[in-house]
């Protein structure tokens, strides 16, 4: 009941009050007897008493008469009948109000009114709003004293303010002050599409972050990585970062991982990504060439105006073989050339089953031979997957036929220029094939204090090498004096001012010429059975990109580390 009926019962009270017990009529007063032992006589008014006082006025003991048993009775009734109106008020309002952040809810606490009204809470009102007060909406929930409740069906990441009413018999109160703002929140979804590519005792890992962040800010991403495809992990120790790429290192070359991703925000830590597919750091070594901006040659070539990276040999029959084994289970695209198996004088590789289980071997202790028998095709499918991490499966655009270039199952027509950025990473490609003033510069190109321009010959000279395997200097395979190719790096005192071998003998290497797409790719370095002019920087060769030989191999080039 509300206070206004509170007003109307007290008049009510008062008026029949008066006419009971008053023998002298005093409007708006009330007459008492006055009795030997007590005070004078006082007059109270009815009107100023609160309505709780009211009870107080008990004229069965105060000495005055009712005028009749009526009057008694009815005032015995209209007390009866609005006692609550005239006991009780309204609560006074909750305080503290106190949100907690929950998943899609918060969970909201309240001190109770410190005045109850004179009648017993029997309900809270808890109310909330997503727009600073402008609008509030009441949370639905059964009837209930306890001042606390956890309010569902919220929104993770949108700011709540709350505000709590309380409810007893006579009516409702005030609201509280309204809560500081709190969010829901949980923690973040797994990120996705995480990938790993190789490096020197590194692979670099990218993801993609959550789909939900869980309604509060990622702080972190955990990376972690098995060597044993899953049973035991290793977390990576990193600054804490929000980036979604990193270069784990110290990691060993030859062996595969596996990673997998964890987001972390302020409520704490999402489930693992699911593991990304294996990816082994190689050991195949590039040198730097560095002398950015070096004019070119008198034959036109070798001006760079960057610094890259380059093989320090060339790729090798072993290498090609993992590269057969991890995707040339079918091989689509003729990947291996069955004079690899035949032809005692280059790398031998055998293969063995039919198509969808063939498997691949070196043979007769030459894996350390450059690989040949291999097209511009060939080269470029082998650049794409190193740069998409060394993976295993079918021969898709994951695997080969996307990445440093965008071959597409082609294996004839004009070669296709090199991507700038690898669609399955997001990144540069981490290998390709040289550009030709690349190969160029790093095979003749010097710069020192006893000697700055270029060599004749790879080996550092301008005179024709000899031709002895070892230490000594200005030595070179050709000629056909050995009569097969040699091991990569025979020669070791032989290398260029960069520090690459065999790019003068051995076998010729394929280049990109100026990287455009076009029916021609060049290549460059003389073979095992050249004479000394087709070794030396003069020597220019090109043929249409599916031209395979006993004599052209390749070698890689990268981005400068």
């Amino acid at each position: 009941m509300s206070l206004m009926s509170s007003n109307w019962a007290a008049q009510a009270f008062q008026g029949a009050f008066q006419k009971a017990f008053s023998s002298t009529p005093h409007p708006g007063k009330i007459q008492t007897r006055r009795r030997r032992s007590r005070r004078p006589t006082q007059q109270i008014a009815i009107e100023s008493l609160e309505p709780r006082q009211m009870l107080s006025v008990n004229p069965a003991s105060s000495g005055s008469c009712a005028s009749s048993a009526t009057d008694n009775a009815n005032i015995t009734a209209f007390v009866s009948q609005n006692s609550i109106g005239i006991l009780s008020t309204v609560p006074g309002k909750p305080t503290s109000v106190v949100a907690v952040r929950g998943n899609a809810s918060l969970a909201v606490t309240w001190t109770a009114p410190a005045n109850t009204g004179g009648s017993a809470i029997t309900d809270y009102l808890v109310k909330y709003s997503s727009n600073g007060g402008a609008a509030w909406t009441n949370f639905v929930h059964p009837v209930s004293t306890v001042p606390s409740l956890t309010v569902t069906g919220l929104t993770n990441g949108t700011a709540y303010v709350f505000k709590v009413i309380a409810k007893n018999a006579v009516g409702i109160s005030l609201p509280s002050a309204n809560s500081a703002p709190a969010t829901p929140a949980t923690v973040p979804g797994k990120p996705t599409s995480v990938v790993a590519v190789r490096g020197n005792a590194s692979l670099a890992v990218t993801w993609t972050p959550p789909a939900t962040s869980g309604g509060s800010a990622i702080t972190n991403y955990l990376v972690k990585y098995s060597s044993n495809s899953g049973s035991t992990w290793t977390t990576f120790v990193r600054p804490a970062s929000t980036a979604t790429s990193c270069t784990v290192t110290g990691l060993t070359n030859g062996t595969p991982y596996v990673f997998k991703v964890i987001a972390r925000n302020a409520v704490g830590s999402s489930l693992p990504s699911a593991n990304s597919a294996p990816a082994t750091p190689t050991s195949m070594s590039m040198v730097t060439v560095g002398n950015p901006g070096n004019a070119a040659d008198t034959t036109g070539y070798g001006a760079v105006s960057y610094s890259y990276q380059i093989g320090k040999y060339d790729v090798t029959g072993s290498q090609y073989t993992a590269f057969l084994n991890a995707v040339g289970s079918t091989d689509n695209y003729a990947l291996y050339n069955p004079n690899m198996g035949t032809d005692t004088k280059v790398a031998q590789i055998s293969r063995s089953g039919t198509a969808g289980t063939y498997t691949y071997a070196v043979m007769n202790g030459t894996g350390n031979r450059p690989i040949s028998y291999v097209s511009w095709w060939d080269s470029a499918r082998f650049s794409n997957w190193m740069s998409n991490g060394q993976p295993s499966g079918a021969q898709v655009s994951t695997t080969t036929e996307n990445g440093a270039y965008n071959v597409n199952g082609f294996t004839s027509g004009s070669a296709v220029f090199k991507n700038t950025t690898n669609p399955n990473t997001g990144f540069a490609p981490t290998y390709r094939i040289p550009l030709e003033n690349e190969w160029y510069k790093a095979a003749y190109y010097a710069q020192g204090a006893l000697f700055s321009g270029y060599h004749t010959f790879a080996t550092r000279s301008s005179a024709a090498p000899g031709t002895t395997i070892g230490s000594g200097a200005n030595q070179a395979n050709y000629n056909g004096v050995i009569g097969h190719a040699t091991d990569v790096g025979s020669f070791s005192g032989s290398g260029s001012y960069y520090g690459t071998f065999d790019q003068s003998g051995n076998v010729y290497q394929w280049n990109d010429l100026d990287g455009n797409s076009g029916s021609l790719r060049g290549f460059r370095g003389g073979g095992w059975g050249s004479v000394s002019s087709y070794l030396s920087a003069s020597e220019r060769n090109d043929n249409a990109p599916a031209y395979e030989s006993r004599s052209i191999g390749f070698r890689l080039a990268s981005p400068a580390a």
